[in-house]
């Protein structure tokens, strides 16, 4: 599997729309989880894919979990009973592309149980923009929508350090001058061709100005959000400098 991954309300179902109307092979169409409130457009999610990763991370705590994340350790305990299932949708997908941000969280339950995991493009945006998301989406704290951004970001990029990664930045996408020189190096990444031509229509097509909530948000993070943040931003820099050195 090919995975597009990162913190929820990172723009994860964006850059999945744009793969799946580029023709990426992202399974069933017919079996995505179905448009809602905060993805309009859709999530390009497989359902067989949440029913693994969301009992993992819920327990027997359903959607109360979320305020009180299950550690790897327990999320490796859980998986034990799943698996065969694991194996099962992971030579389901093989070679297609999967969107799921739970990955975050049980990206090492996957491993664990063998799955062939080829490559995953990470989603970063702004600390700010998506606790501000969380905050209205979830009804919590802004202090507690730091700590849900810091630990989703820190376990898969930990999780994921032996996976050939490449950095996607939801701003950048957003920004017309930067969205091309953003996309092609992501879909070269998943080899995915496409003509300059194609991607232009592609992006007029979904990227749009009013995905950008909160463009102008302004914020002095706590030092580990600080810390991790301009650490994303730094491997985002690099990737983009070692790709046109070669």
């Amino acid at each position: 599997m090919k995975l597009i991954s990162g913190m929820h309300r990172s723009g994860t179902s964006l850059v999945a729309q744009l793969f799946f109307k580029a023709g990426a092979d992202m399974g069933d169409p017919s079996t995505f989880y179905p448009a809602k409130k905060w993805n309009t457009d859709g999530t390009f999610e497989q359902t067989d894919i949440l029913a693994i990763n969301q009992p993992i991370i819920n327990g027997p705590f359903g959607r109360f979990s979320y305020f009180w994340l299950p550690s790897t350790k327990t999320i490796l305990k859980r998986a034990t009973r799943k698996v065969e299932q694991i194996r099962q949708v992971d030579k389901k997908y093989e070679e297609k592309v999967v969107k799921n941000p739970h990955f975050c969280l049980t990206l090492p339950a996957w491993l664990q149980s063998g799955a062939n995991i080829e490559k995953l493009l990470f989603c970063l945006r702004e600390p700010a923009q998506v606790a501000k998301s969380i905050q209205k989406r979830n009804k919590t704290t802004l202090k507690r929508a730091y700590s849900l951004w810091t630990i989703h970001n820190q376990r898969l990029l930990e999780q994921a350090k032996d996976i050939p990664t490449w950095f996607i930045y939801y701003n950048n996408l957003l920004d017309k001058s930067k969205t091309m020189n953003e996309l092609m190096p992501a879909f070269r990444f998943f080899d995915m061709k496409i003509s300059e031509e194609k991607m232009q229509s592609l992006i007029a097509k979904v990227i749009k100005s009013e995905l950008n909530h909160s463009p102008n948000i302004q914020a002095d993070y706590p030092h580990s959000v600080a810390k991790l943040w301009h650490d994303l931003l730094e491997r985002h820099a690099c990737q983009v400098e070692n790709a046109q050195a070669s």
